[in-house]
């Protein structure tokens, strides 16, 4: 990603983290700056993914932070990514609760658990806000932004690009793929393009900081053309299988809806629009992008049948092949 726009957004972090660890713990203004600093976080895409992501990791968390709200429990755990997690649904616990005082209340009970040096800060801000923080600083500018990213990517082609991409679609999904990884290049990404796995080649393996990959893979939707539902659960199973043999927990289907109909996803699980299965703990996403072009508005196209794509239409592809 553009590096002096990350710069900035670490800066604005690092501004208001400063604010809510110099706050008074002991009064409900502390309460209502950590709600600010919350509505900062859920302000930027960017920070919605990492977090969004990050208590996808490890969801039985939400359970435990639930209980030291409620029951002022204490535990802390070795595991670094559990503890962060933990952190996150701690202080939304927090802010969705109705006590302006359950962060002091929780400072107190965690300060007869820290040494005396770790007194001299906020118990609460040791123990949660700092994690919480580090994680975000560290995660900006890698793959747990790449939903933001794509889902600006989507809006770019639909608002910008849909004449573009039509003609690229007559191409071949290459075309639009080599598209696809020129915006993520132009973000800052680093990757390879078609790798060999062991089930074939996946679309684009991205090379970023650390050593978790981006799988990801570009498929019309265009029944007409024979890609249609099945099409799609075709590419489902191929996002996959590139995801268990990469031993990666997350991956991301793009769909270019080249046609009127459009693929409705009924599925259990959405985040900010974009749908999602999972499926022996792996987490696949669906973004469609509309680039077909329409000859009128859409107040003056009338209602066309969606056409229906379930959970079970996807996953069964998987266990049949």
């Amino acid at each position: 990603m553009d590096g002096e726009y990350l710069q900035n957004l670490r800066y604005k972090l690092e501004k208001r983290v400063k604010k809510l660890s110099s706050a008074g713990i002991g009064t409900s203004g502390f309460h209502t700056i950590l709600k600010q600093f919350w509505g900062f976080l859920q302000s930027y895409d960017i920070l919605v993914g990492i977090l969004e992501d990050l208590g996808r990791r490890h969801p039985d968390m939400e359970s435990i932070a639930q209980k030291i709200v409620q029951e002022k429990l204490i535990t802390g755990y070795a595991d670094e990514l559990r503890n962060t997690v933990l952190s996150y649904f701690l202080i939304r616990k927090c802010i969705e609760s109705s006590d302006a005082l359950i962060e002091a209340k929780i400072n107190t009970l965690y300060g007869s658990a820290v040494s005396k040096s770790e007194k001299a800060f906020s118990p609460f801000c040791y123990v949660f806000v700092d994690p919480l923080y580090e994680y975000l600083d560290e995660h900006i500018d890698d793959q747990r932004a790449i939903l933001a990213l794509l889902r600006r990517y989507k809006h770019k082609c639909e608002w910008f690009q849909t004449d573009n991409l039509i003609k690229l679609s007559e191409q071949g999904e290459r075309k639009l793929a080599e598209h696809l990884y020129e915006y993520l290049y132009d973000q800052g990404l680093n990757f390879m393009i078609e790798p060999s796995s062991v089930s074939g080649e996946a679309d684009l393996v991205s090379i970023q900081k650390g050593d978790e990959p981006l799988i990801a893979d570009a498929k019309i939707f265009n029944p007409e053309k024979s890609k249609g539902k099945s099409y799609i659960a075709t590419g489902f199973n191929q996002i996959y299988t590139y995801t268990r043999d990469y031993n990666e927990p997350f991956g991301y289907l793009v769909i270019y809806k080249t046609c009127e109909e459009e693929p409705k996803f009924l599925l259990a699980n959405q985040t900010q629009s974009t749908p999602f299965v999972i499926h022996n703990n792996k987490t696949i996403f669906l973004i469609t992008i509309d680039i077909f072009p329409y000859e009128t508005t859409a107040s003056k196209r009338g209602t066309l049948k969606p056409i229906e794509i379930t959970e079970e239409d996807l996953i069964k592809v998987v266990k049949e092949s």
